[in-house]
C-alpha cells in the first residue's frame, strides 16, 4: 500500500460514489477521489493555521458586525454624516424637484429647465408626441419624410393607386411597348425571340409561358420575335381574321386582282397607266383579203404607277419592340 498524495487546496465538492462506478484503486482510480478530496481540504485548513480558538474569535466578530447599531468611527456619504444609526439623505439624490446637483442625471425625475422638442414643450417628467411622428395618417409636417410610411394624400401612377405602402407595377409583366434607341431599357428585353430563364424571368414567364417557344423545354423560355413584323390585333372572335391563334405569324398578302379580255379583230394603239403593249404582233387577212399586222395582246404592271417591291407594306418607321419583365 501507499499513502495518498495530499495537495494544499480547498475542493469546493466531494465526489459521491455512484452504484454505476466500478471498482477501480490506484492513484487516480475513482475509490481514491472522495478520500484524496478531503484529505486536500484537511492540508488546506492546516497550512492556513485554522484552530478552535481562531474560529470562535471569527464567528464573535461576524455576531457583533450583526447586532452593531452604529458605526465606531462615523463618516461622511456624500458630504452628508453617516455612522449607520439612521437613514440620510443626499443632496439632490432621490428628491423630486431638486436634481441639480451635476453629474446627478442618472437620478433625475425631471429637467431643471424644461425645454421644447419639436415645439413641444418638454422637461422630462412624462413622455411626449411630436406632430406628425409616429401618428398614422399625420405624417404632413414639414421635413418628416424620414418617417413617413405613406403618402398623406394618395396618388396614382399610371392609374395605379399609390401611397407609398406597397410596391406596384405600373406596367404588368408581358407588355410590348416601342422604344427609340437600339438597346432595351431597365426592365425590358428585346422582342427578338431570344429563349430566356425562366426563373429569372419568372414574372415574365407566368404572363406568357411557352406560347412563343418552350426553350430548352426545362429552364428557359421564348420571347416572342417582332423583328421586322407589324402587329395585328388578335381577332379573338371578331370573325375579321378568323381562324388565327393568339400570337400566331401571319404572312403577306393582297386582295385578288382579276380581269377579262375577249374579242375578234382587236386593234389596240394606245395603252395608260399600268397598261402597255408587249409589242407581240399578229398578221390576219382583213376582209379585203389582204394581210395586215395587228395588235393582239396587251400586260399589266403596277410598277408602271405606284412604288413596288417583294412585300406589300404602308409607309413605316423602324422602332424597338420590347417586352416587359
Amino acid at each position: 500500500m501507499a499513502n495518498l498524495k495530499e495537495t494544499s487546496f480547498w475542493e469546493e465538492g466531494i465526489y459521491q460514489w455512484e452504484t454505476s462506478d466500478p471498482v477501480l484503486g490506484g492513484e487516480n482510480g475513482i475509490d481514491n477521489v472522495p478520500t484524496r478530496q478531503l484529505a486536500n481540504r484537511t492540508k488546506w485548513l492546516k497550512d492556513n493555521k485554522l484552530d478552535k480558538s481562531a474560529t470562535a474569535t471569527n464567528a464573535e466578530l461576524a455576531k457583533r458586525a450583526r447586532t452593531a447599531d452604529r458605526l465606531t468611527d462615523a463618516r461622511k456619504v456624500g458630504g452628508v454624516a453617516f455612522d449607520g444609526s439612521a437613514d440620510i439623505d443626499l443632496p439632490g439624490v432621490n428628491k423630486p424637484g431638486n436634481q441639480n446637483t451635476s453629474g446627478n442625471a442618472a437620478t433625475a425625475s425631471k429637467l431643471l429647465k424644461p425645454c421644447k422638442i419639436g415645439g413641444v414643450a418638454f422637461d422630462g417628467s412624462t413622455d411626449i408626441d411630436l406632430p406628425g411622428v409616429n401618428k398614422p395618417g399625420k405624417q404632413h409636417t414639414s421635413g418628416n419624410a424620414g418617417s413617413a410610411f405613406k403618402l398623406y394624400n394618395p396618388r396614382k401612377i399610371n392609374g395605379v393607386p399609390f401611397d407609398g405602402t406597397q410596391d406596384i407595377n405600373a406596367t404588368p409583366a408581358g407588355a410590348v411597348m416601342y422604344f427609340a434607341m437600339d438597346a432595351a431599357p431597365v426592365g425590358w428585353l428585346k422582342a427578338n425571340g431570344a429563349a430566356v430563364s425562366r426563373t429569372l424571368y419568372a414574372n415574365l414567364f407566368a404572363a406568357i409561358g411557352t406560347r412563343f417557344g418552350a426553350g430548352d423545354g426545362k429552364t428557359t423560355f421564348n420571347l416572342p420575335d417582332l423583328r421586322g413584323y407589324f402587329l395585328r390585333v388578335w381577332d379573338d372572335g371578331k370573325n375579321i381574321d378568323s381562324g388565327r391563334g393568339f400570337g400566331s405569324e401571319q404572312g403577306d398578302a393582297i386582295r385578288n386582282i382579276s380581269g377579262f379580255c375577249s374579242g375578234g379583230n382587236v386593234f389596240f394603239d394606245k395603252f395608260t397607266g399600268a397598261f402597255f403593249d408587249t409589242g407581240t404582233r399578229l398578221s390576219v387577212n382583213v376582209s379585203t383579203g389582204e394581210k395586215n399586222n395587228m395588235t393582239d395582246d396587251f400586260a399589266f404592271d403596277a410598277s408602271r404607277v405606284v412604288p413596288t417591291a417583294h412585300e406589300n407594306r404602308p409607309r413605316n418607321i423602324a422602332l424597338l419592340a420590347c417586352i416587359k419583365i
